[in-house]
């Protein structure tokens, strides 16, 4: 825990360093194909740590209207809304924000990875949400599969609909792709999420790429450290 939290306050030092490229949006970079700029969008095996591109616009066409999407075949899926917010059935479809929604069994999480080209510090920011009138329960899992790094970050209910966290600076690894996936956590029918999920490059290079693993789960820790913040607050 204490080598966590000192290597994120490390890393905060690093922040100060300004961004030299764009901000990678994984929302503005959906083209409903399973990759977009530097974001791969797929199917988690969280048993298995395994991530698969999902291969098929044709399958989830029809589960939400007026959505580009990609799956596998039906569910997991992710979505793009494509004439603004509206309501399809049940689910709320954002105008801003993707969506992601779980299979109905285990090991079929809807994630997306960033895809680091280079060793770098970054700031990411993650915003996740109830999507759905409905809601049954998902989990959000900050994951690296080629690390085996799995990190649940929040679960969300129609009693907890939102979550919001941000890394002013992480270490990460090229190569070592990371990002966020949404597992059911119920009845993964009523489970669409919307997520926004950034990620902007800073012009200093990783010292020591090592350390990356331990600047995800920095991140991580400050999901925690805010759902707690949250809870006192409420208490």
């Amino acid at each position: 825990m204490r080598l966590l939290l000192a290597s994120f306050i490390a890393a905060i030092a690093i922040a100060a360093v300004p961004a030299t490229a764009a901000t990678n949006d994984a929302f503005s970079s959906f083209t409903g194909t399973n990759t977009g700029g530097a974001f791969t969008y797929g199917s988690f095996n969280e048993t298995g740590s395994v991530f698969t591109p999902f291969t098929d616009a044709a399958g989830c066409a029809a589960l939400i209207s007026n959505v580009i999407c990609t799956s596998d075949g039906n569910l997991p899926a992710a979505f793009k809304s494509t004439s603004g917010a509206h309501q399809s059935g049940t689910v709320i479809v954002p105008g801003n924000a993707l969506i992601l929604h779980p299979g109905p069994l285990a090991g079929q999480a809807a994630a997306v990875l960033f895809n680091p080209r280079v060793d770098r510090a970054y700031a990411v920011t993650l915003s996740a949400f109830v999507a759905d009138t409905n809601p049954s329960g998902v989990r959000i899992l900050l994951i690296a599969p080629s690390a085996n790094l799995i990190f649940p970050l929040a679960t969300l209910t129609a009693a907890n609909p939102t979550f919001t966290t941000t890394a002013s600076s992480l270490l990460v690894e090229a190569g070592i792709p990371f990002g966020i996936a949404v597992d059911f956590n119920g009845s993964y029918y009523n489970d669409s999420t919307g997520i926004n999920f950034a990620v902007t490059p800073f012009a200093l290079s990783v010292p020591e790429p090592a350390t990356w693993a331990l600047m995800i789960a920095g991140f991580a820790m400050v999901g925690v450290a805010a759902r707690r913040r949250h809870k006192v607050a409420t208490a």
